[in-house]
C-alpha cells in the first residue's frame, strides 16, 4: 500500500516529505515561519491555465495541465512604482534586478530600492537624480553577478543617445559612478529605440534600433567592462544582418567567455517561422564576428487582438524578445505573439530554450502559455532556476478580466505549468498607443526563487491608472518525486 506524502517548498527551497504527523506539524510551522516574513504559500485551484508544447529535438511528449492537488507558488509580492510615484503617463516598462539583498526597480524616469528579506523601501528617486540630468525614459536596471555591479541605463535628456551607470560595487546605496553619456561617436547619432543591455565576463552590451542610419534595425554597443570600473568609456559598435525591435543581448551568468548570445526574431517583429540565435565574438574590436542560426519553431504571427471590460486594449509592442537569460549553456527567452490555435488572433506567451552547448545552437524546448479562447497573455519574460525549471511572467487581459499580472512556473521535462495571478486588474486601460515596452524576471542569489516585475491596472484611471508589482515565487518540487 502507497501512503501520501507532503511536498512543501520553503524559502530555502527544500522539500519535506514524511508520512508521520510529527513531520507533518513541522511543515505546518515552516509554513506558518514563512508567513511571519512576509511569504504567503498560495493554493493552485482547478487549473484555468492551458500549455501547448511541441516536442522540439528532445521528446517532452504532450502538454499536461496542472494537477490540484499538492501544487503550490511560494510567493512574495512587493507593490511596485505606480502611476503617482513616476510622476509620469506612459505605460511604465517596469523591469527589476535583484541582488545581494537588494532589489532595484526602474520605470519610465523612476527608481526604487528596497530590501530584499525585509521588503522596506531604501532610496526612492527620479533618474534624473541618478544621471544628473532628465531622462527620456525606457530605462532597464541589471544585476552582474559575475561583476558584483548595478548597471542602470536609458535615454538620454534629447532622446538622442543612452545614459549609463555603475554602481560602485555590489551594494546599490554606496552609490553609482558618474554616468556615462553615449553620443559621441563611434556612438551613432539619432533616436537609438528600444534599448535593452546584457553582459558577459568583460563587456556590458546595450542593444536598440537605429532609425537614424539602419533603418531602425538592431545596432549593438559592446562596452568593455574594465575600463567602465575605472571610469574610462571604451566600446565599439557593430551592426549585425537586419533585425527590427527586440535583439536583447542575453545576461551571461557564467561559461560562455569571449562569446556573447542574443535570441531574437528572425528579422521582423511581423511574423515568422523560424528565431535567430545570434553568436557575436570580438566584440570588443573593430572587427567583430555574428554567426547566425535560424531555428525552426512553430508558426507566430503580430496578433492584432487584446481585449478588456468594457473595450480593448493595444497589443503593441508585440512578436519582441524582451530579455534573454544564460545558464551553463542554455539561454531562455519569451516573446507575446499569435498562434495558429485561435488563427493568430490573441497574443499568447511563447517560451523557448536554447541549447548552445554543441556547434551548432539546437532548439531544447518550445512551449505556448494559452490561458484560454479569447484571452491575451502579453508582456513576457522567463528565467531558468538551477534545477532547470522555468518561472514566467506576463500580462493577462480578455473581456472579463482587467489587465492583470500572472506569474507562472514550468517543468520542461514533464511540460506541467503552475500558474496564479499575483496582481488582479480592477480598472480600464486608457492609454492605446501601446501596452509596455518589457517585463522582466530574474534569479534570486539562492538559484532558486524567481523574481518577476511586470504592470497592472489600478482601480483610478483617471490619475493612478497604472501599477506594478515585482513578485517573488519558488518552482514547486513534485510531490510524487517525493514518494
Amino acid at each position: 500500500m502507497r501512503t501520501a506524502t507532503v511536498a512543501i517548498v520553503l524559502l530555502c527551497g527544500l522539500a519535506f516529505s514524511s508520512t508521520t504527523v510529527s513531520a507533518q506539524k513541522s511543515a505546518q510551522q515552516a509554513v506558518q515561519e514563512a508567513a511571519q516574513q512576509g511569504w504567503e504559500f498560495v493554493p493552485i485551484g482547478p487549473p484555468t491555465r492551458s500549455l501547448e508544447g511541441r516536442a522540439v529535438q528532445k521528446q517532452f511528449g504532450a502538454a499536461k495541465k496542472a494537477p490540484t492537488a499538492n501544487r503550490e507558488i511560494l510567493r512574495r509580492s512587493i507593490e511596485g512604482i505606480n502611476f503617482i510615484g513616476s510622476n509620469d503617463s506612459r505605460p511604465p516598462d517596469t523591469n527589476a534586478a535583484v541582488g545581494n539583498d537588494y532589489i532595484i526597480e526602474t520605470t519610465n524616469v523612476h527608481l526604487r530600492i528596497w530590501n530584499r528579506t525585509l521588503g522596506n523601501v531604501l532610496l526612492d528617486e527620479p533618474l534624473a537624480v541618478l544621471f544628473g540630468a532628465p531622462s527620456g525614459g525606457d530605462p532597464y536596471v541589471l544585476y552582474d553577478d559575475r561583476a558584483d555591479r548595478w548597471y542602470i541605463i536609458a535615454f538620454d535628456s534629447d532622446d538622442t543617445g543612452l545614459f549609463l551607470s555603475i554602481s560602485f560595487d555590489g551594494n546599490p546605496l554606496h552609490g553609482f559612478m558618474p554616468a556615462f553619456h553615449l553620443h559621441d561617436a563611434p556612438f551613432p547619432a539619432g533616436f537609438p529605440d528600444y534599448p535593452k543591455p546584457g553582459f558577459n565576463k568583460d563587456a556590458i552590451f546595450i542593444s536598440f534600433n537605429d532609425f537614424a542610419n539602419n533603418s531602425g534595425g538592431a545596432t549593438i554597443v559592446s562596452i568593455d567592462k574594465l575600463a567602465a570600473f575605472t571610469g574610462q568609456l571604451r566600446f565599439f559598435v557593430a551592426v549585425p544582418d537586419f533585425q527590427f525591435r527586440g535583439m536583447p543581448p542575453a545576461q551571461m551568468h557564467d561559461d560562455g567567455d569571449g562569446v556573447e548570445w542574443f535570441v531574437s526574431t528572425d528579422g521582423t517583429d511581423a511574423d515568422g517561422t523560424t528565431i535567430r540565435v545570434t553568436q557575436l565574438t570580438n566584440y570588443l574590436s573593430n572587427n567583430p564576428t555574428f554567426t547566425y542560426t535560424h531555428l525552426p519553431v512553430a508558426e507566430y504571427r503580430n496578433a492584432p487582438n487584446a481585449d478588456q471590460p468594457g473595450g480593448n486594449i493595444t497589443t503593441f509592442p508585440n512578436t519582441t524578445t524582451y530579455q534573454v537569460q544564460y545558464h551553463k549553456g542554455r539561454l531562455v527567452t519569451a516573446m507575446g505573439s499569435g498562434t495558429a490555435s485561435d488563427g493568430f488572433r490573441y497574443p499568447k506567451t511563447l517560451l523557448f530554450d536554447v541549447d548552445v552547448t554543441g556547434a551548432t545552437p539546437t532548439l531544447s524546448g518550445e512551449f505556448v502559455i494559452n490561458p484560454g479562447t479569447g484571452v491575451a497573455a502579453q508582456m513576457p519574460s522567463v528565467e531558468m532556476d538551477k534545477r532547470n525549471k522555468l518561472g514566467v511572467t506576463w500580462m493577462e487581459s480578455s473581456a472579463s478580466e482587467f489587465l492583470s499580472m500572472w506569474v507562472g512556473t514550468l517543468n520542461e521535462s514533464t511540460g506541467r505549468l503552475i500558474s496564479t495571478v499575483s496582481a488582479a486588474g480592477v480598472g480600464f486601460m486608457a492609454f492605446s498607443d501601446r501596452i509596455g515596452d518589457y517585463s522582466t524576471t530574474v534569479l534570486d542569489p539562492d538559484g532558486e526563487r524567481f523574481w518577476s516585475a511586470n504592470e497592472y491596472i489600478g482601480d483610478r484611471s483617471d490619475i493612478d491608472w497604472w501599477r506594478t508589482n515585482i513578485q517573488s515565487f519558488v518552482a514547486a518540487k513534485d510531490a510524487m518525486a517525493q514518494r
